[in-house]
């Protein structure tokens, strides 16, 4: 509506904006994330060294989490953050097109793809389990059904879907319009799908996390990480709220309350997705890490079995080496008692065991400095957060082989 044919509003409503705030804090929130999905493409693709299909689906939800708030910056000229009865109708009609389609790819496929890449990454706590991964399938296959109903839903509501920006934001009860019966049901359907998906994601592992072999300080903050995703659970409740309180009413685009809710919930979603792969870079800040590293230098590294010992004499010089992984091929291990040799239980008396190798045994270099012993395939939950939080496979990772010929000498 032309300002000049409402010569009533003092000049204080017609000038007011909000549009700097909703895209200002959108913006930080989003930049905050950005830097979340970088800080794991970082540890995932340099210290790791493996990329799986989640990662690739969270960079797919940031890119669309971009668009989603570059159309908050495009809705700027045609109304953001004013009053409705001041802004033109054709700008308002051009602002309800973006909204349609800023709508369909956050709440229709960033959304979903989010939920899907969490629920693979969870996956990797427990692939025996399965009531554990067959309830992760039916999960996902359900965040799949129910995403394509919320995307057909908003081609299919009016007719043509066009009406969403000619006349719908008008009046919601336009007979080229489902009932508004039918849009309430559908709103609260999309809520409680939300609401169930999120809550499934962030109670399922926690039986799985409470029983491995890990410090409590490791459980608590797994657990605590992976249940960020109740702060989305409640900005879509806020969403949601204000979805049936301001439907139809043409101030709404003064708060944007919908949309702005609707950004946030997506931006913490993704941190929340992100931040239980960031370890290896605040492990040792947070004294999370399990590594050979982190261990006093009075103790020794075990691998990832927990029973094979990689470390020897506290004061060694060899122990180093093999504590940062840069040692040469031919190092000494001394020990002070008897020492049983493979599978034989070949016993070597006290003395000096001299050990020359070339790269054939297999180890695992790991990201924090330490090194594990890999025993064939077999792994147990003794050091379970470094499964979880970083390596997806055992057989992953940054890789050492080594062949050993061991020499015995007596004194």
């Amino acid at each position: 509506m032309d300002p000049a044919a409402v010569p009533n509003f003092p000049p204080e409503y017609v000038n007011a904006s909000n549009a700097g705030t909703i895209v200002g804090v959108v913006g930080v929130f989003y930049f905050i994330a950005l830097t979340f999905v970088a800080l794991r493409v970082y540890c995932r693709l340099f210290l790791v060294r493996t990329l799986g299909i989640d990662d690739g689906l969270i960079i797919i939800t940031a890119a669309l989490a971009f668009v989603s708030w570059l159309c908050l910056v495009l809705q700027i000229p045609y109304g953001l953050g004013r009053h409705g009865l001041v802004v033109p109708v054709p700008d308002r009609i051009k602002f309800e097109r973006i909204t349609f389609w800023k709508t369909v790819l956050s709440d229709g496929f960033a959304l979903g793809l989010l939920r899907i890449s969490m629920a693979i990454s969870l996956l990797r706590l427990n692939r025996d389990l399965k009531w554990y991964k067959y309830s992760l399938y039916a999960l996902m296959a359900f965040v799949v059904a129910y995403s394509i109903q919320a995307i057909t839903w908003l081609f299919v509501y009016c007719t043509p879907f066009s009406g969403w920006w000619e006349f719908q934001w008008m009046n919601p009860f336009d007979p080229r319009c489902k009932s508004f019966t039918t849009f309430v049901n559908l709103v609260y359907w999309n809520i409680s799908c939300n609401i169930f998906t999120d809550v499934c994601l962030g109670t399922l592992p926690i039986p799985i996390i409470w029983n491995l072999k890990m410090k409590l300080r490791v459980k608590l903050y797994v657990i605590g990480i992976l249940n960020l995703g109740y702060f989305a659970v409640l900005m879509g409740i806020l969403k949601a709220v204000f979805m049936l309180t301001t439907g139809g009413n043409p101030d709404a685009i003064f708060h944007y309350y919908v949309h702005f809710w609707e950004n946030l919930q997506l931006n913490i979603g993704i941190i929340a997705a992100c931040a239980s792969f960031l370890k290896p870079l605040v492990g040792r800040l947070l004294k999370i890490n399990t590594s050979a590293g982190y261990y006093p230098s009075g103790q020794y590294a075990y691998g990832r079995s927990g029973r094979t010992p990689l470390g020897t004499n506290p004061g060694s010089r060899t122990n180093n080496k093999r504590r940062t992984g840069m040692g040469q091929d031919d190092f000494e291990l001394h020990t002070k008692s008897e020492v049983t040799v493979g599978e034989r239980g070949v016993s070597v008396s006290p003395g000096t065991t001299r050990v020359q190798g070339t790269r054939s045994r297999t180890s695992d270099l790991h990201p924090d400095g330490g090194m594990y012993a890999s025993e064939g395939n077999a792994h147990s939950d003794a050091n379970s957060e470094e499964i979880i939080l970083q390596k997806p496979e055992p057989s992953h990772g940054i890789m050492m082989r080594r062949d050993f010929t061991v020499e015995y000498g007596q004194k």
